[in-house]
This record gives structure tokens, C-alpha cells and sequence, in this order.
């Protein structure tokens, strides 16, 4: 904890001429006034230096706001833009608040808005090699500059700014918080060793239940794909069928989602808000790729059943929990985020585990049933509950 203490404390951002590093037109006037605030007022939550290529991190108060800002991947071109803010007389002006605005001048600000699937708010700016400023506004008494550095080197930041950069930006920031390197790739660009064996013992899982239909929901991601692949070989394997998700259920069906958190938490919702005579009756339930534990997906359905190597309650998990809250209050923990630290911190994974995840709690705190509940901050009020081992592969 001491390391990671060092890496994470909450540093005076670094002073440096706004009349440098920046290769476009001359600035003056309140482009200028921008810059030096931008360099001056916000605190480095990554520690006190801004590094091209990994991800920016500020925060700032400015009239009992506070705002934290990340940008990522922090490379010339379009890059995305999360903007927690946190009013501390929230509640009341919850319903008055304006828009928050993104951009890096006041001639090219964009909403900020909720993404499916994740918490915050998000916005695509394209900045400038070298030094840019980041611009948010909260109506007229919030116009704050945020500092970024982004180098000389322009990587394709497609699969940041797409529908899974999201879990890439909070992979990668992960990743840094733990005293690893910032990823030059998302979890979406290829199916990983531990998501591909816990899929193989999902579907021997289902199989062994006596499944007879597996209605697969997936996107065009690279992971999506290869994990539809692995999945449709395994059921083959397993005398099960592939069903698109929208046939009508057999008397033995399930259903498993292999989207990224985007897609999942969209489709999921679309069916749930349906009336439940219009909704299709799986006898197996509904089943989640190991990177869908997210509460932003698993708010989307009534509940589902998902193959992890750690538990929520484990010390590392709870550590990680607990940093998010101090750091980052405005992120809820995910699989990919949390996977990703214990990765930079060389833990070890524990053995494939079947879960039951809810965000509604339904089971009493009573003698019998108290570890059910979750009391980390993973899931508040919400359940993720271990209910017995993955059949063998």
C-alpha cells in the first residue's frame, strides 16, 4: 500500500510557460489567460507532471464544484474527455444544473454526455501536438481550463473515442493508479487468455445444465468477434445451438452477452423496459462476458450470472474499491479496471467462480444470508454472490 500511496498522491499541478510547446497560430488575449490558469489552478491526480501518452488526470474546485477531468489517450488528434462533477449542495441543484460543455476553445465546445453502460459524462475533442488546454463549462460561472501535453507522436485513437473507450480510459488510468504503464491498447482490441477460458467454462457450464438453445448477443469489436467464434466452437462442441438473440426461446434457453459495455447495456435495457408479457422467457437466465461486470451493465437487467477469477470482498478487490473512492470518486470499480490494477501489481488470480450479480438486493441481512450483501463500494445496495464452480472445460 506504501507504493501505492506514492504513486497516487494528489500533487500541485507543475508551472510552465503557456508560450511554449505548442506548434499552432500564437495565442492572446483570454487564450492565453486559459493556458496559464489551465497550468496553474489544477491539481495532477496522477501525480505532478503531464506525460503525452498517458492519461490526464485534474481536478479542480471552483465554488464548492468540484470537477475531475481525464483525458485520454493524451495524443494529438481526437481524444476522449470523462467530466466528473460533484456539487456540494447537490441535491439541490441536481435539476437546475446547466450542461457541462467540453472543448479547447469557446468556439468549439460539445456536450458532455452519459455513455450506456458506464458512469460520467463524455466528450470527443481533437487536440493539438504539444501543449493544449482541455476546456470545461458549467454555465456561466464554470469556465475552467484544464492543461494537457500531448506530444509528437499521433497513434490511430479510434478504439479510444469509439463505443468501448470508456473501459479503455478507466483500464488505462487503472493501470497507472497501481504504478504500471499506461496501455497502449484497449481491452476491446483482442480477446484475452483469462476471458477465453472463463467463456470455455461458461458454455461446458450450460451445457452440463442441460441448455439446449444459446441466444448470443455480441458487437463488432475484435474481442466480440473472437469471442463469438470461441463460443459458437465450444457449443458446437457441447451439442449446443446458436440462436440469434431476438428467435423466439426454446424450453431450455440462455442467454449470453459478449458485447462490450456500450452495446450490452443498451440491448439489456431495451428488453427490460419491455412489458414483461413482451419479454422472452429464458429458462437459463441471462449469462455476461467476465469484462461486463460493470454497474452500469448490470443495472440494464433484472440480474445475471457471470464467470470471475476474483471476488468483490477479496482484500485486493476491496484496496482497489477504496482507492477509486479517494481518488476518483465519481468511478464505480468494474472487472476491466480492476483487472488491470492487479495486473500492474503482479497479483495473482484466484479459480474461476460462478456469480450471481444484481444491483437490486433481495436478500435479507439476516445470520444466515449477511455475506451475501455487498458492503464495498463495487456494488452499493446490490449483490455479487458466488454460487457454485464453472464445470471443467
Amino acid at each position: 500500500m506504501a507504493t501505492t500511496v506514492a504513486i497516487l498522491f494528489v500533487g500541485g499541478a507543475v508551472l510552465a510557460s503557456a508560450r511554449g510547446g505548442h506548434d499552432g497560430p500564437r495565442r492572446g488575449g483570454d487564450a492565453l489567460e486559459q493556458a496559464w490558469s489551465a497550468r496553474g489552478e489544477g491539481q495532477q491526480v496522477l501525480g505532478g507532471t503531464r506525460t503525452p501518452g498517458v492519461p490526464s488526470v485534474q481536478r479542480l474546485v471552483h465554488d464548492d464544484v468540484t470537477f475531475t477531468v481525464t483525458v485520454a489517450p493524451a495524443r494529438p488528434g481526437p481524444n476522449l474527455v470523462r467530466v466528473d462533477s460533484l456539487h456540494q449542495h447537490e441535491k439541490e441543484h441536481r435539476r437546475s444544473d446547466p450542461p457541462v460543455l467540453v472543448g479547447t476553445t469557446e468556439d468549439d465546445l460539445v456536450p458532455a454526455r452519459p455513455r450506456p453502460g458506464t458512469d460520467g459524462l463524455w466528450a470527443v475533442v481533437d487536440l493539438p501536438a504539444g501543449s493544449g488546454t482541455v476546456l470545461v463549462t458549467h454555465g456561466r460561472e464554470h469556465r475552467l481550463p484544464f492543461a494537457v501535453d500531448t506530444g509528437t507522436d499521433r497513434p490511430d485513437t479510434t478504439a479510444w473515442t469509439g463505443p468501448d473507450g470508456p473501459e479503455c480510459l478507466t483500464a488505462a488510468t487503472a493501470a497507472v493508479l497501481a504504478g504500471g504503464s499506461a496501455a497502449t491498447t484497449c481491452p476491446s482490441d483482442g480477446l484475452h487468455a483469462p476471458d477465453a477460458q472463463a467463456l470455455r467454462a461458461t458454455v461446458a457450464t450450460l451445457a452440463s445444465r442441460g441448455v439446449e438453445e444459446l441466444a448470443v448477443e455480441h458487437d463488432d469489436s475484435a474481442r466480440s468477434r473472437a469471442a463469438l467464434d470461441l463460443v459458437r466452437g465450444a457449443a458446437e462442441a457441447a451439442g449446443v445451438t446458436i440462436v440469434a438473440p431476438d428467435a423466439a426461446p426454446g424450453e431450455r434457453n440462455a442467454l449470453l452477452v459478449l458485447s462490450g459495455w456500450t452495446a450490452a447495456a443498451r440491448d439489456l435495457a431495451a428488453v427490460s423496459s419491455r412489458p414483461l408479457r413482451e419479454q422472452p422467457i429464458r429458462s437459463d437466465g441471462t449469462w455476461l462476458a467476465p469484462w461486463l461486470l460493470a454497474p452500469g451493465v448490470v443495472d440494464s437487467t433484472a440480474g445475471a450470472v457471470i464467470g470471475l477469477d476474483f471476488d468483490i470482498r477479496d482484500p485486493g478487490a476491496q484496496e482497489f474499491s477504496q482507492v477509486l473512492a479517494r481518488y476518483l470518486p465519481g468511478q464505480a470499480p468494474t472487472a476491466s479496471s480492476y483487472v488491470a490494477w492487479r495486473s500492474a501489481r503482479g497479483g495473482d488470480p484466484d479459480p474461476l467462480t460462478l456469480y450471481a450479480a444484481s444491483r437490486a438486493a433481495y436478500l435479507p441481512a439476516s445470520d444466515g444470508h449477511a455475506n451475501h450483501e455487498t458492503t464495498v463500494a463495487w456494488f452499493p445496495g446490490g449483490t455479487v454472490t458466488p454460487v457454485g464452480a464453472l464445470a471443467a472445460r
